[in-house]
């Protein structure tokens, strides 16, 4: 019997099929990987490090963004399909689950992912465990007011159906990362606060 994990990596590999051919995003998409650039730029640039792991990388949106301020950047996620299309942008993605990802990073980054987890702590924790500088995300905001119309904005978003996602708010993900000694150094608002970037530092030994 499948486990949530692998139901869920079968889903997202689905969801980007067909992205090979044509990489379908509306206007507001566009809007909002605009905002989304801004801010990584302004947050990302002046932190002292010199590679990066986007996990789930999807397309390659963020690590498009990485690429341009000259960060050396991996790319990680479970689908096919996603893989070939950050491939053809000439950028470094692999196929491969968080969950196998041993090696070490400045800066691991997540665009997106932990909420669509049941218990995302374990994943958290791999984020955590990667990162020998800092952990930066990127989550629905949903105890914003635009953030509560997510779900509707995500299909206009994408055009399509949103895979399924859990009402986690930004202090569950805050709560995890500083349990385990992790920092809080940055807290952004990006597209009216429908999502909120989130870094956090290591603690020094």
């Amino acid at each position: 019997m499948k486990t949530n994990s692998e139901v869920l990596y079968e889903t997202w590999d689905k969801r980007w099929e067909g992205s090979e051919d044509v990489e379908r995003l509306t206007l507001i998409g566009r809007m909002m990987f605009k905002a989304k650039k801004r801010v990584l730029t302004r947050v990302i640039k002046n932190l002292p490090i010199k590679t990066a792991i986007e996990v789930g990388c999807g397309l390659g949106h963020t690590m498009e963004v990485f690429k341009e301020i000259g960060l050396n950047c991996t790319g990680v996620d479970v689908s096919h399909h996603a893989i070939s299309v950050c491939r053809k942008k000439g950028l470094n993605a692999t196929l491969k689950r968080l969950e196998d990802v041993t090696e070490k990073y400045d800066l691991v980054s997540s665009d997106g992912m932990l909420e669509h987890f049941l218990n995302f702590e374990p994943y958290a924790q791999q984020l955590m465990n990667i990162s020998s500088n800092y952990v930066l995300l990127i989550q629905p905001n949903h105890d914003s007011f635009f953030g509560k119309t997510l779900a509707y904005l995500a299909e206009l978003i994408r055009d399509r159906e949103n895979v399924f996602e859990y009402n986690y708010r930004i202090k569950d993900f805050a709560n995890v990362f500083e349990r385990n000694g992790f920092r809080i150094i940055n807290t952004t608002p990006i597209f009216l606060d429908v999502f909120r970037l989130l870094l956090f530092e290591k603690p020094s030994k």
